[in-house]
């Protein structure tokens, strides 16, 4: 929200008013009309410090948080003297804001709640899925269903893969035996430019089994699991997501079927046809609509109707990501598609009162106020900011610290699935074998190319490698160390390298440059836009210290 973000501008001063006269209640502050409670101010910094933390300490917090307050409350009689809620682009935007919130809600509480007791089964299914593991395998590829049958003939009776793979496979791996390095799993199978549909041949297979020639694209391959392991994480929490979307597009698919029938929606021939004549005339480089033809009702339905104008909103919205033939079958699959669902949720939210209800009601008055604060923000600051190249470099040379690559930490590492293995590949290492193979060999993790990949030394990077990474900061270069047990598994990794932190190149910086001025602008910017509404409204603002001064023992 736009509040939050007036929070985190260090304001150049806070201007207060004499204390005024005495209130009843707990009313701190009155801005015109408008009273700022204790509860207000307490809820007000309890919310923004969920972002951000206190710019002052002691009571100075609460003074600033009252303050913000009050400049915002400055900001909307500043945004209403404007006239701001009066423009098309703002009246646009809140439609839209207000269309959504409704249509998510609606959605929310007719669908959700059944989708979401569905999400034990999906767990349960994750656990029996395919999907729950890893394999290793070894492949023979032929250029034609022939050769694939031959190798199989000799495989069947008993030849040993690796000779069948050198014998008859053109795929780079025959000389190894048609041994695959990387692990597979549900996530990577487009690495083996595998269709889902032979993956999911390939994954009904047990460990030692082959599977028949499979044709992919203008090949055949054969497929042999060699071992399996468990899947990633992350692995599950794809699937879950997969299974939980797929769960709410039918339910969503079903909803607005019945909205269909029961508000009655029919399209307009003759509007499909304007807009297939309209088209034709630009020879497809884009439709011009007139005044009038814009409001030309393109779908009737209980309470309601869709335009031209709204049909032109939404394929501007999709045309990017979803084509449209614009033949009458196509406008008319668009438009139920893509227009008419959210319309019709919009028109059934409407009709049963949601926006009458008093927590939407809220949030949507709260949502109005930060638009307009926004569009106050961007005619007073956004709209007058104005950066060159030059003021860039000017703050490259003057703030080097903050433009430091950071130092970057080179990893071999390879993770597998119990502590046992861990131990016996470490023993390896040790040996003598190189990490590189071992991994190529080994590793359950799919993305680093031979168990090879870089670490920044930030805890950011926690995130992504967990404990790997406290230990890789903490380790010399040069010393095999593990096994670390990680969420995947357990890892035995290797510090090859450490690059010291370094200033970033200006060519390479200079957006990052010119991001800080920008934001250095907007700052002074915001500051002189207080200091102006402060003083033009000075009359309008009484702050009642004897009520502040209640927070001064009150624990924050």
């Amino acid at each position: 929200m736009f509040a939050r973000a007036v929070v985190g501008v260090a304001l150049a001063s806070l201007c207060w008013s004499s204390c005024g006269p005495q209130v009843d209640g707990d009313v701190v502050a009155k801005v015109g009309d408008e009273a700022i409670k204790l509860a207000d101010l307490r809820q007000f910094r309890e919310e923004s410090t969920a972002d951000y933390r206190d710019p002052q300490t002691g009571f100075q917090a609460w003074r600033f948080y009252l303050q913000t307050m009050i400049d915002m409350k400055l900001m909307l009689i500043e945004v209403q003297k404007r006239q701001l809620d009066q423009t098309v682009e703002f009246t646009r935007q809140w439609e839209r804001e207000r269309r959504k919130k409704l249509v998510d809600e609606y959605a929310v509480r007719t669908i959700l709640a059944d989708v979401d007791l569905a999400v034990e089964g999906m767990r349960q299914g994750f656990a029996t899925s395919k999907w729950n593991r890893m394999l290793r395998l070894a492949h023979i590829r032929t250029a034609s269903s022939a050769a694939a049958q031959k190798a199989m003939r000799d495989l069947e009776q008993g030849w040993n893969f690796a000779e069948v793979a050198r014998r008859y496979s053109i795929a780079p791996t025959a000389a190894h035996g048609g041994e695959l390095k990387a692990w597979y799993g549900r996530g990577n199978l487009e690495e083996m430019g595998l269709p889902l549909a032979v993956g999911e041949q390939v994954f009904d297979l047990q460990v030692g089994d082959l599977s028949q020639p499979l044709a992919v694209g203008e090949h055949y391959e054969i497929f042999k699991v060699l071992s399996q392991g468990p899947a990633p994480t992350h692995y599950r929490a794809a699937f879950l997501r997969e299974q939980y979307w797929n769960e709410f597009r039918t339910r969503w698919n079903e909803l607005v079927a019945q909205l269909k029938e029961r508000l009655n929606a029919q399209l307009d021939g003759a509007a499909i046809q304007l807009l297939v004549d309209r088209m034709a005339e630009s020879a497809g480089r884009g439709m011009l609509l007139g005044p009038e033809e814009q409001d030309v009702v393109l779908c009737r339905f209980q309470g309601g109707q869709v335009t031209l104008r709204d049909f032109a909103e939404t394929y501007n919205a999709y045309w990017f990501i979803r084509s449209v033939s614009f033949d009458s079958s196509g406008i008319a699959e668009f438009i139920h598609r893509d227009l008419l669902p959210r319309t019709l949720v919009y028109q059934a939210a409407l009709q049963e009162g949601l926006d009458q209800d008093s927590t939407i009601a809220t949030w949507l008055q709260d949502k109005k106020k930060s638009l307009l604060l926004e569009a106050l923000r961007r005619e007073e600051v956004v709209q007058r900011t104005e950066v060159d190249s030059v003021m860039a470099r000017q703050y490259y040379d003057d703030y080097p610290q903050q433009f430091m690559e950071l130092e970057e930490i080179q990893v071999a590492e390879v993770l597998v699935a119990t502590r046992a293995e861990a131990e016996q590949l470490l023993q390896r290492a040790r040996a003598g074998e190189p990490l590189a193979t071992l991994a190529a060999r080994h590793t359950l993790r799919t993305d680093a190319e031979n168990g090879q990949y870089h670490i920044h030394n930030h805890p950011s990077e926690r995130r992504v490698f967990g404990a790997l990474y406290d230990s890789v900061v903490a380790a010399p270069v040069g010393v095999l160390t593990g096994p670390v047990a990680l969420d995947e598994g357990y890892s035995i990794f290797e510090v090859q390298k450490r690059i010291p932190p370094r200033p970033t190149p200006f060519a390479q910086a200079a957006s990052r440059a010119r991001w800080w001025v920008q934001k250095r602008q907007e700052k002074a910017l915001f500051d002189s836009l207080f200091i102006r509404l402060r003083n033009q409204y000075a009359e309008r603002v009484i702050v009642f210290e004897k009520q502040l001064a209640k927070l001064d023992a009150a624990p924050h």
